[in-house]
C-alpha cells in the first residue's frame, strides 16, 4: 500500500510552480493577522501619544487612525487576493476519497493542503477585515482621553 504522492516543488499547477503557489498561500494566510496586529498596536500607541499628559505631540489623531486603517485594509485585500489565487489554482484537487487518478492533481498532498489553507484564509481574511474596520472606525468615532 503506497502513501500519498509528494511531487517535486517545481511541478506546475496552471501557471504557477508548486513552490511559488506555496509562497502565495502563506501570504494569504499570514498577512491579514499581521496587518490587524500592526494596526491595533500602532493605533493604540497613537492613542497613548495623544492622551499623554504633559506631552505636546500635536498629532492629528483621526488622520493617523484612518491612515493606519487604510494601510491595514490594503494589506488584507492583498492577502485575500493571494488566498483566492491559490484557491482557484487548486480547485480541482483530489482529497484522496476517490479513484487514484481522479481529479487534475491526482491526490497530491501538498496541493490539497494548499487548497485547504486557501479556503481557511479566504474566510479568515474577511473576518480580519471586519475587525480592522471596527477597530479603526471605533477609535475615530469614540471619545478618547476621557477621565472617569
Amino acid at each position: 500500500m503506497s502513501g500519498p504522492a509528494y511531487p517535486d516543488y517545481s511541478t506546475r499547477i496552471g501557471r504557477f510552480s508548486l513552490r511559488r503557489l506555496s509562497v502565495v498561500q502563506w501570504v494569504g494566510v499570514m498577512v491579514a493577522p499581521l496587518a490587524w496586529t500592526g494596526q491595533h498596536v500602532v493605533g493604540y500607541g497613537v492613542g497613548q501619544a495623544r492622551c499623554e499628559v504633559g506631552a505636546a505631540w500635536n498629532i492629528g489623531f483621526d488622520t493617523w487612525q484612518l491612515a493606519i486603517l487604510a494601510a491595514a485594509g490594503l494589506l488584507i485585500l492583498i492577502s485575500e487576493a493571494a488566498a483566492v489565487t491559490v484557491f482557484v489554482a487548486t480547485r480541482e484537487v483530489n482529497y484522496g476519497d476517490g479513484p487514484p487518478d481522479d481529479g487534475r492533481l491526482a491526490g497530491v498532498v501538498p496541493a490539497s493542503r494548499l487548497h485547504f489553507f486557501a479556503t481557511a484564509a479566504m474566510v479568515a481574511n474577511v473576518l480580519f477585515l471586519a475587525v480592522v474596520l471596527l477597530d479603526g472606525l471605533a477609535s475615530v468615532f469614540d471619545s478618547l482621553c476621557v477621565q472617569s
